[in-house]
Parts: C-alpha cells; sequence; structure tokens
C-alpha cells in the first residue's frame, strides 16, 4: 500500500522539459558546449538567420569568416577591374606587380575607402564598379561592427561543473552531488539550480521517457563567489531511493541541470545548462577540498580541482 503511495507521488512530480518522451538518439541530450543535441533540417533558407549564426560561431570561426570574406569580395572586384582592362587603373607598373595583383591591391583600398591616391579608376565604367565597391565597403564594415559588438556583449556565463556527479556519504545517508564554479571575475547573484532526473520507464507497450525533479538540499543561493556543491538528498522521498549501479543503467539514467543568475557585468540573468549520464556517476566517492588552506587573509581556490574527488 504505501509503495503504491508512493509511486502515485512520483507521477504526480513528472515533468516535461521540452525534450520529448522517446529518446530519438543514443547520444546525450546536451552537448559539452550547453547547447542542445538537436539539428533541424528541411527549413531551408526561410530558417537560415546570418546574424544568428555569426552571434553564436567560435570567435575563431567568425575571423576565418571575415577574413575569408574580405579576401573573396577584393578577389571578385579585382577580377571585374581585370577583366575591364589593367589601361583603366592609373599607376601600373611592370616590373612590380603583375595586370590582376594591380587590381587586387586596388579593389581593397576602394573597399576599404583607404585611398592612398597612387592608383585611380579611369572611364566612367571603372569608376562606376568602385563606387558600388565603395558602398559595399561601408555597408559590409558597418555590418561586420555590429556584429562584433553584440558578440562582445551578448550576456554568456561560464560556469565549470565537476566531470562527475557523484554518490557519496551525506548526514547518516547518501546525496548526489556535483560540484560548479564561476570561472570568470564578474560576480553573479540570485543564483539557482534546478536539477532534473531522466529515466526510460515502461507505459504499457511503450518505452518512454521520465523527467522528475530532483529535491536539493539548497538551491537558491545570495552570492556565488566561492564553488558551489549541489546536494541531492537520496531519503525515501528521492525517486533515486535504493537503486544502484544496474538500476540506474537499465533506466539509462541521466540528470539535467539548468542554472540562472543575474550577472552584475551585463546587468541581465544568464543561464547554462549541463548534462550527466551514466558515464559520469561514480558511487561511494566524494569531492577533494579545493581551498588552499596554507592561504592567509585571503581565500585562495584551485578551480582547477574542481572534479578531484577519492573514494569513501
Amino acid at each position: 500500500m504505501a509503495r503504491n503511495k508512493r509511486t502515485n507521488n512520483l507521477s504526480e512530480r513528472f515533468r516535461e522539459l521540452g525534450l520529448g518522451t522517446k529518446r530519438l538518439s543514443t547520444d546525450r541530450f546536451i552537448s559539452k558546449d550547453g547547447q542542445f543535441n538537436v539539428i533541424n533540417r528541411g527549413a531551408g533558407l526561410s530558417g537560415f538567420s546570418l546574424y544568428h549564426w555569426l552571434i553564436n560561431m567560435s570567435w575563431s570561426r567568425f575571423f576565418v569568416f571575415v577574413t575569408l570574406s574580405y579576401f573573396l569580395v577584393n578577389t571578385l572586384f579585382g577580377t571585374i577591374y581585370y577583366l575591364i582592362g589593367i589601361e583603366y587603373l592609373t599607376e601600373y607598373n611592370d616590373n612590380s606587380l603583375n595586370e590582376f595583383t594591380h587590381c587586387f591591391f586596388f579593389s581593397t583600398q576602394t573597399l576599404t575607402t583607404v585611398g592612398y591616391g597612387r592608383i585611380s579608376p579611369v572611364g566612367p565604367l571603372t569608376s562606376f564598379v568602385a563606387a558600388v565597391e565603395a558602398m559595399i565597403g561601408l555597408l559590409g564594415f558597418a555590418f561586420a561592427t555590429g556584429i562584433l559588438y553584440g558578440r562582445f556583449s551578448k550576456a554568456r556565463s561560464k560556469i565549470a561543473f565537476s566531470e562527475k556527479i557523484l554518490i557519496s556519504p551525506y548526514r547518516g545517508a547518501k546525496g548526489l552531488k556535483f560540484r560548479i564554479a564561476n570561472m570568470r571575475e564578474s560576480q553573479l547573484i540570485d543564483m539557482e539550480a534546478r536539477v532534473m532526473y531522466s529515466f526510460l520507464q515502461k507505459d504499457g507497450e511503450d518505452v518512454k521517457r521520465r523527467y522528475m525533479s530532483l529535491d536539493l538540499e539548497i538551491n537558491f543561493i545570495n552570492m556565488f563567489p566561492l564553488p558551489w556543491t549541489i546536494v541531492h538528498p537520496i531519503d525515501e522521498n528521492s525517486p533515486i531511493f535504493g537503486k544502484g549501479m544496474l538500476d540506474l543503467s537499465d533506466e539509462r539514467a541521466e540528470f539535467l541541470i539548468i542554472l540562472k543568475g543575474y550577472d552584475d557585468t551585463f546587468n541581465t540573468y544568464v543561464h547554462q545548462i549541463h548534462e550527466y549520464n551514466m558515464d559520469e556517476l561514480v558511487f561511494d566517492a566524494d569531492f577533494d577540498p579545493m581551498f588552499d588552506p596554507a592561504a592567509q587573509g585571503e581565500t585562495v581556490v584551485h578551480l582547477n580541482k574542481i572534479s578531484d574527488f577519492h573514494k569513501v
């Protein structure tokens, strides 16, 4: 009777995260960089946003894209000037540059509106192409500047998670633990944490993925200057109470983390998501300290030790 009552209580706590009840992929829900492991296909060009693509790509890809765009545009206009004729550009010297290189560097001066004054267009057609290129250059650099500002001004959190999630001794019983730390100098306040337990459950002839909220020892802190060990007490009210490694493996259990806090640098709320799967779950272990006991007058935290643990 008590078991049925507990089962009914658990059923009432099921949540829908928007990830569906059927697992369509054998990989994790959330990739290591905190992005959803979902790829949309078939939307065509109507679903593509250049601004969103440029804002969210990595810095290395962004600078490669800008550099390649710069050279491609100059190559295109250099080709046009070359086809019009090198005689329509002044100051060409056969001993210094070949004809196409001369046209290419004239294009770079026109696109950037530098205008050194040595090379200039001759004739209406060349002047018209140069005018069009100058306009494209002004609009292009304004667009690139806006994207660059948008990338710098976009609020992003950089919270480090421990590589493993542990089941450790906790207040005479056990607790599910993981550790987080702010990797930036900015201050995060009003930090809130949510942990979702995801598992497979047989529903008639179907197997569905369920999601349940886990009660945390502390789910809200006002300030986040130090590492935070987030703990879910595994008591009789916990959905993982009494389950071992084989039970959780059969359920293909996963733990989804949602963090939200206010960043005083950007003056807005930031969030971060993370996921632990069964390969990252360790039983009977506890975290090592991250603080320097020899430090005097200040608190020294070794962030490189965030994932260090020992067996207990």
